[in-house]
């Protein structure tokens, strides 16, 4: 039994055994062989390496080539670039200017462009072109106004803040217009204002506007922990809608001792307005500039009326004031008895004063320009507006009371500007109160002062206007000016002034022009008609 097993074993086996022979018996062969494969493989891959070898030369060779001709294209292309450059600039108006007069373009298109815009004119212009970009990244003066709004992005305004240098800022805060815009991005106003705080000692003009009340309340107070600001030259501010008044306490006081100018949008003064203590007494005592305004909506609005004691205290707390204008009728003059108890307004620099009432009845014009003293005025502004009816009459307020002769309050005034303000019964009046006017700019409506009636009245004063500017308002009376030249310059006594008038098609105006050229020179100047 068991050999009987061994035998089926040993005959499984043998298939393997067989195949296992097949593999073995080749060897003696394979080792007779295997010298005559080596020096077979030998020559071929020393063949493959002398080809390789051939070819390596050859490339080496056009490398070369190459490179030699690469450097001569270079050359070429170097030199057909700077000549079709000069061909551009031949070419191309922009291109042949210098780059100063790019500069100056620049800077203009810099400072008009709107507040609230999303791409800031200096941030494209330095990507136009290499050269533009070298212009505007070496001037750091189109950088320093940095817009603080809704939409600003922090990046660009600390951007700004170092291409800018150390020059002086202006910072304009605006478009804040509603609070909730806080809640969709909670502190939002907080984060973009504190982008701009550390530059707080470099600013030099603030301009803050078209913002809510909430948010200007955070900003007074924000501005009251960062100050002081001693650069800070001029503050601005414009109300967002009628009604809403100025916070005093962005005019800043103690915390811009330098402030030179206030130009601001409905100030309510009272005498017990924070910015009118007694210890604040010098707070105000650089500025030179002041202009308030009336929103146009508020007109007729007794809230934004400022009481004449908090105008009066502000007034006094400026003894460096040269030029103080007042658009719309913002300060309560009520009566005689107001002016007995104030007593006069002494503005002993005052060179300029510009009234704009806005209106052709004004309810406290005359009485504030009856408190008025300014005897070293230089410049007198009273336009009214664009009316068939005669702006109000205020010709009598301008000579001093009680003297025999007429003498005037206000002797010194060399440009005069008049808008419906001159009426014929008054005229004489204007040129008595004004007999040293060398520059005189009028509308169509106060010619009375060139009838020839009034000339013989006041003696024939104001012969020595050297500029006369004419306003396009109520233009088909201006043609007594003909008369008035052809008067003055037929014996000779006076030399006629310079004539300046509006650019436009208007036949009556153009008209005008032909008729003044045999008198006087005529320059036509691009002004906004009144």
């Amino acid at each position: 039994m068991m050999a009987w097993n061994w035998t089926i074993q040993k005959n499984k086996s043998t298939p393997d055994n067989d195949l296992l022979c097949s593999f073995t018996m080749p060897r003696p062969s394979q080792r007779t062989c295997q010298p005559s494969v080596d020096k077979e493989l030998i020559r071929m891959l020393q063949s493959e390496a002398a080809h390789l070898e051939r070819k390596e030369l050859e490339i080496a060779s056009q490398i070369r080539a190459l490179s030699e001709a690469l450097v001569s294209v270079r050359s070429t292309l170097s030199t057909i670039r700077v000549r079709a450059s000069e061909c551009v600039k031949r070419i191309s108006p922009a291109a042949r200017l210098p780059d100063e007069t790019l500069l100056a373009i620049f800077e203009e298109a810099v400072m008009s462009q709107d507040v609230c815009s999303r791409t800031r004119v200096e941030i494209a212009i330095s990507r136009v072109s290499h050269r533009w970009r070298r212009i505007a990244l070496h001037t750091p003066r189109l950088w320093t106004r940095v817009c603080v709004t809704p939409d600003a992005d922090k990046r660009d305004m600390q951007l700004h803040l170092l291409r800018s240098a150390t020059l002086p800022l202006d910072v304009e805060v605006w478009g804040w217009w509603d609070y909730r815009d806080s809640f969709t991005r909670p502190h939002h106003f907080e984060h973009t204002i504190a982008a701009v705080l550390p530059s707080a000692s470099r600013w030099r003009r603030i301009q803050i506007g078209a913002s809510c009340d909430t948010l200007l309340a955070s900003l007074s107070f924000i501005l009251r922990t960062v100050g002081p600001f001693d650069a800070l030259q001029q503050v601005t501010f414009k109300a967002q809608q009628p009604g809403q008044t100025c916070p005093t306490t962005l005019l800043m006081g103690k915390l811009a001792p330098n402030l030179r100018s206030i130009d601001v949008e409905n100030l309510v003064l009272t005498a017990r307005s924070p910015c009118l203590h007694n210890h604040d007494f010098g707070c105000f005592i650089s500025v030179t500039h002041l202009t308030l305004r009336l929103h146009e909506g508020d007109a007729r609005a007794l809230k934004t009326i400022t009481e004449l004691q908090g105008f009066h205290a502000l007034l006094l707390r400026m003894p460096s004031l040269v030029s103080l204008s007042l658009y719309g009728e913002l300060v309560c003059v009520k009566s005689v008895t107001s002016l007995e108890d104030e007593g006069s307004i002494t503005l002993p620099r005052l060179q300029t004063l510009i009234l704009h009432p806005n209106t052709v009845r004004p309810r406290y014009l005359r009485n504030l320009i009856a408190m008025v003293m300014a005897p070293d005025l230089r410049h007198f502004e009273l336009v009214y507006p664009d009316s068939l009816t005669q702006g109000q009459d205020i010709s009598d307020l301008l000579l001093k009371k009680g003297c025999e002769q007429p003498t005037p309050r206000f002797p010194l005034v060399e440009r005069l500007v008049l808008n419906n303000a001159a009426s014929t019964t008054a005229a004489a009046a204007f040129i008595q109160a004004f007999p040293g006017v060398d520059q005189l700019t009028i509308s169509g409506a106060d010619v009375g002062i060139f009838n020839q009636s009034t000339w013989k009245v006041t003696g024939g004063s104001w012969r020595n206007i050297t500029r006369l500017t004419l306003q396009p308002s109520q233009r088909d009376r201006l043609s007594l000016v003909v008369d008035w030249l052809d008067a003055i310059t037929s014996n000779g006594e006076a030399q006629a002034p310079l004539i300046q008038g509006p650019i436009t098609d208007c036949p009556t105006i153009l008209h005008l022009y032909e008729q003044l050229k045999p008198y006087t020179q005529i320059e036509l100047l691009d002004m906004n008609p009144k």
